[in-house]
């Protein structure tokens, strides 16, 4: 990796992906959530997309990207895994899976590929942004473009926020 690359960037250069990174302003004091870090930057909370890192009752791990404005729909994403449920994975497994800490954790460039899926609602926009890899590091990139980086499937895992 070149100086100060994270392994997000690295997969983009490597593998040729079609995207642009951005760097938003954001306290690096204090960890913000996805909707806060939308808000702060002006971005339209619909476009930014959180990685959430999920167990299924098996114990497999996969990937979810859903939009800051939503939440994940559990439920659906367990029958797409052909699960009885799905729950955020623990932090320390979904940091020593992907190499990245929680809230900078991108689907791209993990340490080990997981399957993953992409909320439908990705494909009303033209780009799209997902985590860089870094705290406050975002990569705009169009939804066909992140899900054939990714390796990634459309579903609706999303719904309102309740």
């Amino acid at each position: 990796m070149a100086k100060g690359e994270t392994a997000a960037e690295r997969f983009v250069r490597l593998n040729r992906v079609t995207g642009t990174f951005r760097e938003i302003d954001v306290p690096k004091d204090r960890k913000t959530s996805a909707l806060e870090m939308a808000q702060a930057s002006g971005i339209d909370p619909a476009r930014l997309f959180k990685t959430l890192i999920v167990e299924t009752a098996e114990g497999k791990l996969a990937c979810a990207i859903v939009p800051a404005s939503r939440d994940l729909d559990r439920k659906a994403l367990a029958r797409i895994l052909g699960s009885k449920r799905v729950d955020l994975a623990p932090k320390e497994k979904a940091v020593k899976t992907t190499g990245y800490e929680m809230g900078a954790c991108s689907p791209l460039g993990q340490k080990k590929k997981l399957p993953a899926l992409i909320d439908e609602s990705a494909k009303d926009f033209g780009t799209v942004f997902v985590s860089g890899g870094a705290y406050g590091l975002e990569l705009e990139i169009a939804p066909e473009e992140l899900a054939r980086a990714a390796e990634a499937a459309f579903a609706a895992i999303s719904h309102e926020v309740a």
